[in-house]
């Protein structure tokens, strides 16, 4: 499906002390920008929102910050 401009409703902007995962927001892949929604998918395009970063870095911080352990 296509972007249907819904989700500009939605837009977040970036928080200035914290990631965005961290502080709630996700990003739609298909409308490339992220998003306040408590759904897992995307109100316009109806794409699965990404929840977590994607790059090591970010990811590792994510993961202390949650205080996840992989054993």
């Amino acid at each position: 499906m296509a972007c249907k401009d819904i989700c500009i409703n939605y837009k977040a902007k970036k928080p200035k002390n914290s990631s965005r995962y961290l502080s709630g927001q996700k990003r739609c892949f298909k409308c490339s920008l992220f998003i306040i929604w408590k759904g897992l998918t995307c109100p316009c395009c109806g794409f699965k929102l990404r929840v977590k970063p994607r790059t090591a870095k970010y990811r590792k911080q994510f993961r202390i910050a949650r205080n996840i352990t992989y054993i």
